[in-house]
């Protein structure tokens, strides 16, 4: 009889189980990202609101701050991921940036929130120092577009 072993880490966040408001509020949020043509993990996504809210009420925290943003990707959204046995997802910073739009956009934000300009260079910030500025240039030279373009030869019509 083979024996089959569960290994925590390899569980994804989007399946912790989670209030039936709060995975409503996730599929909004990427029906969303998707149609504006916006980053969403949805791994990423599952971290950021659950490390925000109050999962077994159903209840998502909306107001945010700069404070907010730097405690949710330094040590929210790893704790979250240590205490519900889950990889840390890798598209956090992005995803959460999209999170915000959308918050933005559907006027979701609480009295008490930081204007949208302070919540984008907060999550902006943590990118810089969590990337560094040699990973950036790296991924860039990768991107199909930042190679030198050929031109297409110009034929003429006879």
């Amino acid at each position: 009889m083979a024996q089959h072993t569960f290994d925590p880490r390899t569980r994804r966040a989007h399946t912790v189980p989670t209030h039936l408001g709060i995975r409503r509020h996730r599929q909004d949020v990427a029906r969303w990202a998707l149609a504006h043509g916006h980053p969403v993990d949805r791994d990423a996504l599952a971290a950021i609101v659950g490390a925000r809210s109050i999962m077994s009420e159903g209840i998502v925290a909306l107001q945010w701050t700069a404070t907010d943003v730097e405690s949710l990707l330094w040590t929210g959204v790893p704790g979250w991921s240590m205490a519900h046995g889950v990889m840390r997802p890798a598209q956090v910073p992005s995803t959460l940036a999209t999170y915000l739009r959308y918050l933005s956009a559907h006027r979701l934000f609480d009295r008490g929130s930081d204007a949208m300009t302070v919540l984008r260079r907060a999550v902006a910030e943590h990118e810089t120092l969590d990337d560094g500025p040699q990973d950036r240039r790296s991924a860039r030279s990768r991107h199909p577009a930042a190679g030198r373009r050929a031109l297409a030869p110009v034929l003429p019509i006879s």
